[in-house]
Order: C-alpha cells, then sequence, then structure tokens
C-alpha cells in the first residue's frame, strides 16, 4: 500500500515500469497480480478467456441484502451465461436499441434546451450535474418507461438512492483489506448500505408490482422496456433457466450503478478535451455542417455514422480516460502465464489505463490526437472541406490495445448504448454551442480522484481512498481488535479439548533435535514413549504423528473427509507445476478427475493386462542378465538391476519405447533420480516461518534448472508422439498416449493441461521405479537369511508351474505363499514408510484437538510393527498372511495409503513384484557371505543401507527353459 500514489491506474502504471508488465502486489491482504501490457492481457483476455471469465470481488459486499444475485461479478456460470444472452438477444440488442432512439433524442433537446436558457441569461453550468442528469433520464426511461411516464420525479428519485449506495458500496477502508477484519463495520459504512439497498429495494419493489398488476399500461411488443423483458422471462414456464425477483431487482441496480456516473464521466472528459484543444473542437464542428449542408436541423442518431472525426475524439478520450480503468478477473483453474504459475483463484488487475498509453503502441500517448483513429481515403465524389471522408477503424474489443469497453465474455455489454449517448450528447453541444471556462484557467481540468479509478462501476469495482485521519484511526482499531482476538483464543482453547501429547520442545527449532537421520524409525522410538497420537513441531510446522492401526483408522476412516489434501510443500509444490500434478494436487475436481482417469483407463485391469508382454520380455531380459553372471560366477548387485527392470516397464507403459538404447529411459530416469532427490530435501527456508521468503541453501535455482531440464525433455517426449499420431497407432496404447487423448478431446468433462500430464508423467516415474525394486530387494533379503521359507516358496513354484516353463503372471493366484511373502515384506518394510496428510479443519481425533493446517504423518513402517496388532512383529513370518483374505485396505496395514488418497497402482504392483520375486528364487540360489544386513538407508522409499550384492548360482535344469536372448512371448 505504501507505494500507491494518487490513482491506483496511475501507481500501477508506474510501478509496471520498473517491475515489468506482469507483477505481483498485495494491497493489505488483498493479493493481485497486475497486468500492463498487451501481449500478457491478450493471453488472458483471448486466449485463456474461459479460464478468466470470473470477476473478483472487494468491498463490503457482506453487507448487500441480494448477496448471491449479482449478474455483473457472478462467476462464470449457467447463471451469468443466462444473463449474457438475454442481454445480448434481447435487452440491448441492436433492434432494442433503436426501440429508445426517441428517448435519447427527446432527452438530449431537453438538456440542449436548459443550455440555451442557461446562455441566455449568461449563467454558468455545471456539466457534470447536466450530464448526470441526462443518462440517469435516459436510463431510467429504457428500464422503467412507464413509469417514468406517470411519475417524472422517478428518475431523480432513483438517482438519490442509486448515490448513496454506491457511496457505501465503493468505500474502501482498512477493514475491508485485512481479511480477518472485513466483516466488523467500525465506522457504521455496512450499515448505511444495507438501508440504502433496503430503501431501493422498497421502491423498486412497488413498481415491480405495477408492472405484474398491469397498472404502467402495455402499449404492446413494440413498447417493452427493460422491465417488461425481465418479468416476461421471469413468468415464463419454458425459460431456460428460472429467474427470481431479487436477480431481477438487483439486475436493475447494476445496470443503474454501472452507467450513470461512467457515461456521464466520459461526457466530462470528452468536453474537457475539447474545450482544451479547440483546434479539434473546429474540425468536428466543420464535419457536422458538412454533412448536414443548408438544412437548419439538429444532428441526428442516424447521422453519427458520417461522423468518424466526432467518433475518433471521442474515442481518444476513453483511450486517455477509461472509465474502467482497471478490469477485474479471477482465474478458474491453475496454469502458466508467461512463464509464471497462476494458480486457481487467483485475482488480476489488467490495467486498461496502462495499456492504452503504452508508448509502443500509441506514438505520444498522452497526447490527444484523435487521427490516430481515423484513415484518409481520396473520394472524388465528395470532399469534405480541408479534409477528405474519414473512415473509422473498427476496435471492438478484438484489439487487446484498446480496452474502453474491455475485451472477451466480460466485455461492457453496454458499449454499443454508451457509444450513441456520448456521439449524440458531445455531437449536439459541439453543433449548439461555443464554450468558455468560467474563471481566469487557462485550461479546463478536471482531476482523477485519489482514489482506485477514475468513476464507479458495478459492484463496488470504484474504491474511494480514506483521507489521513480516517486512516489513522483504523490502523490503531485494527490493532486493537487484533490483540483482542488473541486474547479470546487463548480463553477459547482453555475450554477446548487438549493437543496430542508432545515432548518438551526448543525454542525455534521445536522438536528438531529429537530426530534423527531415519525419520521413521526416530517417530516410531517417540512414540513408544509417549502415545500413538503425538504433537511435534518441526520447525514453526506442527505435525501429528500417527504410529497406530487405530488412530490410523480414526484418521484415514472416521475423519477421512477432513485429511483429504497433502500439504503443500514448496520443493514438490515448484517441481510439479504448482501442485498440477496428481499425488500432491488438492482434493478437488482436478484430482478427483485424475483418479477416475487412474482406475478406468491407466491402472484399470484391462489396462494392466494390456501391458504383460512387456512386463514378461524386461522380466526375461532381467533373467537373462543375471544368467550371464552365473555362469561368469560373477557377483551381481541386485537392487541395480532391478531398478533398471522397473525403469525398462515404466518407460515402455508410458511411452511405447522398446528399446533402452533410444535413450528415454536413461534420459528420464536421470532426471526423475535428480527431481526425487530435490524433493526430499530438508528446505530451511520453508521449515522456520520467519525465513520463508529466503533461499538460504540455494534450492530455488537448483529447483528451476532441474525442473527446466525435464520440461524440455518431456515437451520433446510429447511432441513425437503428437507428431506420430498416437491416436491411429497400432497395437497397445501407452498412459501417454490415453493421456494426450483426453488433452485434446475437446468433450472432455475437464481439461488437462500439459503441466498436468508432465507433473504425472513425474508422479509414476517417481513413486512407481524406486518402490516396486526396492521391496523385491528386501524380499530376497529376507528369504536369503530364511532359507527355510526360500525352500518353502520355491517347492510351492514347483509344484504349480512345475519343470517346463518359467513362472507367468497366471499362475500367481496359486502362488499363496509367494503372495504372503510379498506381504510380509510390505509389513516390515513398506515402499514408503511414511505419508503425509493434512487438516483441512479443526476436528477432534481420539479426545484430542487437532487444528486445521496441522501436518499428520501416518508412520506405515511402525504400524507394521506394532506389538499390539501383530505376534513377534520383528519376525520374518509369511504364515501368518497364508489363507487369509488380506487385502492392504484392511485394518492392520496402510502400506498404500487408505481411503481415497490410496495408491492407484496397488494392483500394478501385486502384478509385479510376486512375478519377479517368484521368476528369480525359480531360477537362481543367490550365494552370499554370512547373512544378509538389514540396515535400512535414508530415504523417502525405504532403500538398504548396503546394496544387495550376491553370487547367482543357476539352478538344475533352469537353463533349458530359456535361451540367453530375449523374447517377446514365452
Amino acid at each position: 500500500m505504501h507505494l500507491l500514489r494518487s490513482s491506483l491506474p496511475r501507481s500501477l502504471q508506474a510501478l509496471a515500469q520498473t517491475y515489468g508488465p506482469l507483477m505481483n502486489i498485495r494491497i493489505g491482504s488483498l493479493q493481485v497480480i497486475v497486468v500492463s501490457d498487451s501481449d500478457t492481457a491478450k493471453q488472458i483476455l483471448k486466449t485463456h478467456d474461459p479460464d478468466f471469465a470470473s470477476k473478483f470481488v472487494f468491498g463490503p459486499r457482506h453487507f448487500n441484502v441480494y448477496k448471491g444475485a449479482e449478474f455483473f461479478n457472478a462467476p462464470y456460470g449457467p447463471y451469468w451465461r443466462f444473463m449474457k444472452k438475454l442481454c445480448m438477444t434481447k435487452l440491448f440488442a441492436g433492434y432494442q436499441l433503436d426501440r429508445f432512439i426517441g428517448i435519447r433524442e427527446e432527452e438530449t433537446l431537453a438538456l440542449l434546451r436548459s443550455l440555451v436558457e442557461k446562455s441566455r441569461n449568461g449563467e454558468a453550468c455545471d456539466l457534470g450535474l447536466e450530464f448526470t442528469a441526462l443518462t440517469t433520464k435516459i436510463l431510467s426511461k429504457m428500464v422503467m418507461g412507464k413509469r417514468c411516464r406517470q411519475n417524472s420525479n422517478l428518475p431523480i428519485e432513483i438517482r438519490k438512492i442509486v448515490s448513496d449506495i454506491m457511496a457505501c458500496a465503493t468505500r474502501l477502508g482498512l477493514m475491508e483489506l485485512f481479511g480477518p477484519l472485513r466483516d466488523l463495520d467500525v465506522f457504521g459504512n455496512g450499515k448505511k448500505l444495507r438501508s440504502s439497498i433496503w430503501q431501493y429495494d422498497e421502491l423498486v419493489e412497488k413498481i415491480l408490482k405495477d408492472y405484474e398488476d398491469g397498472k404502467s399500461g402495455n402499449d404492446g411488443e413494440k413498447d417493452k422496456d427493460i422491465v417488461d423483458i425481465l418479468l416476461d422471462t421471469y413468468n415464463d414456464p419454458k425459460a431456460e433457466l428460472k429467474l427470481t425477483l431479487n436477480q431481477i431487482k438487483f439486475f436493475i441496480l447494476e445496470l443503474f450503478m454501472a452507467s450513470l456516473d461512467t457515461t456521464s464521466a466520459a461526457l466530462q472528459w470528452t468536453m474537457t478535451e475539447l474545450i482544451n484543444h479547440q483546434n479539434i473542437f473546429t474540425k468536428i464542428r466543420e464535419e457536422i455542417k458538412s454533412i448536414l449542408g443548408n438544412t437548419h436541423r439538429l444532428i441526428k442518431e442516424s447521422d453519427l455514422q458520417k461522423l468518424p472525426y466526432l467518433q475518433a475524439a471521442i474515442k481518444e478520450t476513453l483511450r486517455l480516460h477509461p472509465v474502467g480503468p482497471l478490469l477485474r478477473r479471477e482465474s478458474n483453474r491453475d496454469m502458466k502465464i508467461n512463464g509464471y504459475d497462476v494458480k486457481s483463484g487467483t485475482k488480476i488487475f489488467i490495467n486498461a489505463y496502462g495499456i492504452m498509453r503504452d508508448p509502443r503502441t500509441y506514438k505520444d500517448p498522452d497526447k490527444f490526437v484523435p487521427e490516430r483513429f481515423l484513415v484518409a481515403e481520396v473520394n472524388t465524389e465528395r470532399k469534405m472541406g480541408y479534409y477528405y471522408q474519414q473512415y473509422m477503424l473498427e476496435l471492438k474489443g478484438q484489439d487487446v490495445n484498446y480496452l474502453a469497453f474491455g475485451s472477451g465474455r466480460r466485455g461492457c455489454l453496454g458499449a454499443s448504448h454508451a457509444s450513441l449517448v456520448l456521439s449524440l450528447t458531445i455531437g449536439s453541444l459541439v453543433q449548439c454551442f461555443d464554450w468558455t471556462v468560467k474563471g481566469d484557467e487557462e485550461k479546463f481540468k478536471i482531476k482523477l480522484p485519489t482514489g482506485f479509478s477514475a468513476s464507479g462501476t458495478a459492484g463496488g469495482s470504484s474504491l474511494i481512498m480514506m483521507d489521513t485521519q480516517y486512516f489513522i484511526v483504523t490502523i490503531l482499531l485494527c490493532l486493537g481488535i487484533i490483540l483482542l482476538i488473541q486474547s479470546i483464543n487463548t480463553y477459547r482453547f482453555r475450554n477446548k479439548l487438549p493437543l496430542p501429547p508432545s515432548p518438551t520442545a526448543l525454542p525455534i527449532i521445536g522438536h528438531i533435535h529429537l530426530l534423527g537421520p531415519i525419520a521413521h524409525q526416530a517417530l516410531h522410538k517417540l512414540s513408544t514413549h509417549y502415545e500413538p497420537l503425538m504433537y511435534l513441531f518441526i520447525g514453526s510446522i506442527p505435525n501429528v504423528i500417527v504410529s497406530s492401526t487405530e488412530m490410523a483408522n480414526e484418521i484415514l476412516k472416521s475423519n477421512e473427509l477432513n485429511f483429504l489434501n497433502r500439504p503443500t510443500m514448496q520443493n514438490v509444490d515448484y517441481l510439479t507445476y504448482g501442485s498440477a500434478d496428481f499425488f500432491s494436487a488438492p482434493y478437488g475436481l482436478h484430482w478427483k478427475f485424475m483418479k477416475r482417469i487412474c482406475m478406468m483407463e491407466l491402472f484399470s485391469s484391462r489396462a494392466i493386462d494390456s501391458f504383460v508382454n512387456v512386463r514378461t520380455e524386461e522380466m526375461r531380459k532381467l533373467l537373462v542378465r543375471v544368467m550371464k553372471k552365473a555362469e561368469a560366477e560373477e557377483s551381481v548387485d541386485l537392487g541395480e538391476q532391478l531398478k533398471e527392470l522397473t525403469s525398462s516397464i515404466i518407460t515402455r507403459m508410458m511411452f511405447r519405447e522398446r528399446r533402452s538404447d533410444s535413450g528415454i529411459r536413461e534420459e528420464v530416469i536421470k532426471m526423475v533420480v535428480e527431481l526425487n532427490e530435490l524433493a526430499g530435501f530438508f528446505n530451511v527456508s520453508e521449515t522456520f516461518w520467519f525465513l520463508r521468503r529466503l533461499d538460504l541453501q540455494g534450492i530455488k535455482k537448483r529447483l528451476k534448472n532441474a525442473r527446466d531440464k525435464y520440461d524440455v525433455i518431456i515437451e520433446r517426449i510429447m511432441k513425437e508422439h503428437e507428431s506420430r499420431n498416437h491416436k491411429d497407432a497400432g497395437g497397445v496404447r501407452s498412459m501417454l498416449d490415453i493421456l494426450l487423448d483426453i488433452y485434446e478431446d475437446k468433450n472432455s468433462e475437464m481439461k488437462l493441461t500439459r503441466e498436468n500430464i508432465k507433473g504425472f508423467i513425474m508422479n509414476i516415474y517417481g513413486g512407481g521405479t524406486d518402490t516396486s525394486a526396492i521391496t523385491v530387494e528386501w524380499a530376497l533379503s529376507e528369504l536369503i537369511n530364511n532359507p527355510e521359507i526360500m525352500k518353502k516358496a520355491q517347492q510351492e513354484i514347483e509344484q504349480v508351474v512345475g519343470d517346463k516353463r518359467l513362472v507367468q503372471e497366471s499362475d500367481l493366484c496359486n502362488l499363496s505363499y509367494i503372495q504372503a511373502v510379498v506381504k510380509e515384506t510390505l509389513r516390515l518394510h513398506p515402499g514408503g514408510p511414511i505419508f503425509v496428510r493434512e487438516s483441512n479443519e479443526e476436528c477432534a481425533v481420539a479426545g484430542y484437538r487437532i487444528p486445521a493446517k496441522t501436518r499428520v504423518i501416518v508412520n506405515v513402517w511402525a504400524i507394521g510393527r506394532d506389538p499390539n496388532q501383530w505376534e513377534d512383529p520383528l519376525e520374518f513370518r509369511p504364515e501368518r498372511f497364508e489363507g487369509s483374505e488380506w487385502k492392504v485396505m484392511s485394518e492392520k496395514m496402510v502400506s498404500f495409503g487408505a481411503g481415497r488418497r490410496s495408491c492407484p497402482g496397488e494392483k500394478m504392483v501385486f502384478r509385479f513384484v510376486p512375478l519377479v520375486l517368484a521368476a528369480v528364487i525359480q531360477c537362481f540360489e543367490l550365494k552370499v557371505k554370512g547373512r544378509v544386513e538389514m540396515s535400512e538407508g535414508n530415504g523417502s522409499s525405504l532403500p538398504r543401507a548396503t546394496p544387495l550384492v550376491c553370487v547367482p548360482v543357476a539352478r538344475e535344469g533352469i537353463k533349458s527353459l530359456f535361451s540367453l536372448e530375449p523374447k517377446v512371448n514365452f
């Protein structure tokens, strides 16, 4: 706020010269992006118009008794579209405006008579008051002409009430600028607003009743005014959308608020410029004379199209002095503008004032030069004195360099009407009068208000800054209220449920000193000393730690709706294009749409079955590589081999690539490894609130470089797929094919962006590559250390599969012990040892209070080792799962999460892990010196501390089952 001087449009124009055409500012708690150039404005108003078709609102709107009935500021949706259609086809259609020609010409003539009388008496006139009276009478007769004929004072009554409403609705105090205080009405402005609106309601209610009772008369279809049309729509049982009386009342009010001051201000500015530029004034008068010839009459609306210089002067006035200098928009979804992330709900000011004074577009932008809107063309049949006939350039909002009437879906509905009133009035005043300025001023000047805009528009888009005394009093009041609220909250918390138990925290760092290098182990150790629901501060971030099945069920089932979001973490949020992915996206329409795609398209049983040959071929390649090591009697790092296997399968499922020599797999995997490291990097600046604007570790630059490299790689792959016409490709459709089909589908339930697809690919690689490979690695480690279990598993394979072929996916349903081994491995070594949720609002869990926006860390590793749930929990015993109908969603296990946010790739894991595990132990004995070290490393996917290196020995008769060259089919 301290950077704002004089009028807001001018202040923003000055700031844009320093900070660029796209900048982020905060006015109190109102945070907005300001657009100050036509190129960026074009992206918002043209390229992405549907995504910015809503307006944001501010001011004391909660005191409006018609709240929710507005049209001008209504969100882009069915009601707004219905009313826009009604305006364009009936209320402000060309034929309807033609019906009102008589009203405009009659009131213009009345204005001229009044001015003639003042001229004869030598009286000065206040053009502002005259223009306000003119626009009020014209609009009143257009809206409710029948009542105006019965009551000539009605326009005056309406003007007074609307003025009172606008005085309150457009006054912005500090209370409105600070979110927590906006509901307070310290100075009584809200009360005055509500009182004025009730006064208006009483007046318009009586008018509507008279119309419905037929007291206002009806002279037929041609005599219908705007109220007639609105009531016809209200009473039409076949109407596309049912209007309410409140919507009609507020629409009428919005018309008056949007039109009266704006048209009057435009008339004043035009006369100001013409009086200050007598040469232009003279040219307009000569143009009028040349059109009218020797006929002694006033100009009419039918003459206006022949007066291009008059039109140019008005357009030039509106360029220099737009009555709506700031266009308001709000984004409906996440997207990128000029390389910057714009999240859904972002508020945007488009500085039309600054754009129309841009020296790159307009030569001498601060000069009044109507000729810039003209083209001269020689016409041998007719000349107009010194000038040839002039033709106007068409500027109907299609050119974003000229935004006097806005642009796109939210462009001004009354532009045609305003243009007619302006042209007829100014032309008449120039034709009939010479003008002098009262006083000794050489130039006639009108100053812009020191507030936020030149004039008022509907719904409080004009803001009037408070004077210094009001400003100081409000600040002091705000400070007092904040202290009072803090005291009240402290008192309220005394009577609330307690927070979960918590160890003693240190200043600033909280409980960071209690966390070891491996987080899930440290949290498990703490939970054994306190309770399975524990409250910790990691820096300034509050966390609740869940370490038991009962507490997990409370969070993930009983209170699931309150814990469906993941917390926004700076590193992850940036890497995923502002949480445009699936994994970290907030619970909402986009997330639900992506979940449905996963369950019905990408990870459905049909989709998984379609890739069976891919998994079979890549598994054979693994066995061949290990067999070569066995023949050479060399050791093999099984962990690396398994990661190569999973990355190859994912690459082929995602991109349909068959060979690793294509370079795609290595390129993407290398990039994803770097992204995963950065995503899990401990960000000091995020952990402590007072450091959040700093980048102490230089991580922002690393994040940007990594994401930019990833973006280039994936964008190239996507374009290659698009150029190959992925829709017509034969065979199995890859995941990218499916996503691109949805991206290009105009009838899709929700529009995917390229960032959504890139984020999803990042999720699949990050969540699928390491976890599955590490699970197989842990399972083999446990089997090597437990030879009797290894032998039992091998015997089951021999019994089900025999010795004539390799194990196949179709055998898995009969390999119950192998399945039990996998489940027991996931219990002791879950691929994700912890997962994080965030509370949407305050709630109670197990008798404890969980504040809103608290991170909830579910310790899956600890739950799998809970002695209250598992007998001998540290012992590897697959038999505990034999014969059971165990599922991951059972009460005891949360290896894949739970509820709506559970892992959608669970089915895929239970195809891949048991198959690879069975194939390896079917083909090889794995020899190590002594026992396998079972220490855990540090990482989000629970890696081993040391690699699993062993010497493979081919089992008897295994060589006859496959050759050393891989084949697609067994």
